[in-house]
């Protein structure tokens, strides 16, 4: 007896002509796989961008700390060194304290308002992960809008 072998048939000069459209469940798989794989990725990439912040935020107070306590300690020295020397040439020594205090609380003013706005520029949202997703959330709705069509018109465009 012999058995004839199940070969879909061809085209003219083709590839085999495909006999009935593709399953639906491997399709819906591969969007799921591939969703799965694409959250992982904005996760990692979310991650390292809040580590870098971070790093980026410790390293400038940290610096802002030391540079404030040296020049706390600097400043205490200058500031007796000047109300003794104001002192001596205005012969009043109170009134010396209170000029050097005044300047030196105008400047103290002047370093905090330029440490502020350094801490406002530093962003805390990872952005590139933020419009990302936005990219993301875009293709799934194409993608969605996509099958959808497929499922109502067909392969070919041709309405079922």
């Amino acid at each position: 007896m012999k058995q004839e072998s199940q070969v879909p048939p061809r085209g003219t000069n083709g590839p085999p002509l495909p006999t009935q459209e593709p399953a639906l469940g491997p399709l819906f798989s591969q969007l799921a796989q591939d969703s799965t794989a694409l959250i992982k990725q904005e996760i990692a990439l979310a991650k390292a961008e809040v580590k870098e912040t971070i790093g980026q935020t410790v390293n400038g107070t940290v610096k802002l700390a030391l540079a404030g306590a040296l020049a706390s300690v600097g400043g205490l020295v200058l500031t007796a060194f000047l109300v003794l020397l104001l002192g001596d040439l205005l012969d009043n020594y109170w009134l010396a304290a209170l000029i050097v205090g005044i300047v030196f609380a105008a400047i103290g003013g002047i370093l905090a308002m330029a440490g502020l706005r350094r801490f406002r520029e530093v962003t805390v949202a990872p952005e590139q992960t933020i419009e990302s997703l936005k990219e993301d959330r875009n293709w799934a709705r194409a993608e969605m809008t996509e099958l959808k069509r497929e499922l109502v018109d067909g392969p070919a465009g041709q309405r079922r």
